[in-house]
């Protein structure tokens, strides 16, 4: 049997705090289910999400608040999280997909340590993943100089979650699903 918490908050960057604060007391609550330093890290990647949302998105505009939803399984944590936003582009388009671009995979942001990518999985789904660089030399400061302050929300979500998908469910409505395995 699972467990579902839904909350909704108004699409502004003064409610980010409260976001965190939710979400820190959800992952007390997964804190036996999952490694110790989840609860944090799921903390940092619900901020980075919300705060993307309220800079990227058009959710705002359609007097939309943002929804979430946490459902804990016997096995998997998921988060859905629906915003409005255009998308991403694949070859220049975007959602529905036409058939020539689904199986594709795409650059989205490279950072530090690595890249995200995204590939389109159907006409409406998108799946990213995270590709970690073999070494990184923190030495080096021109790394720093390469790097695009954007897309490290995407790349921490990534990383910490097992799937994450951003699903096209119509009339401009997306839903994130972030998924984690419980051990």
């Amino acid at each position: 049997m699972s467990e579902i918490i839904r909350f909704h908050v108004p699409c502004k960057q003064e409610y980010a705090k409260l976001v965190e604060e939710v979400t820190a007391q959800i992952g007390l609550y997964l804190k036996a289910k999952t490694d110790p330093e989840f609860s944090g890290k799921l903390r940092t990647v619900m901020n980075e999400v919300f705060v993307n949302i309220v800079k990227h998105t058009t959710t705002a505009e359609q007097n939309e608040v943002v929804r979430f939803q946490f459902e804990i399984g016997l096995e998997f944590f998921t988060i859905s999280i629906y915003d409005y936003s255009a998308g991403f582009p694949a070859d220049g388009h975007f959602p529905p997909y036409p058939k020539e671009v689904i199986g594709k995979r795409y650059k989205l942001r490279e950072v530090l340590d690595g890249t995200v990518f995204f590939t389109v999985v159907n006409p409406l789904e998108l799946s990213f993943t995270f590709e970690e660089r073999d070494s990184v030399d923190l030495s080096d400061m021109d790394t720093f100089d390469l790097l695009d302050d954007h897309g490290l929300g995407i790349s921490i979500v990534t990383k910490l979650m097992d799937t994450v998908t951003y699903t096209y469910i119509g009339q401009g409505k997306f839903d994130w699903k972030l998924v984690k395995r419980l051990t």
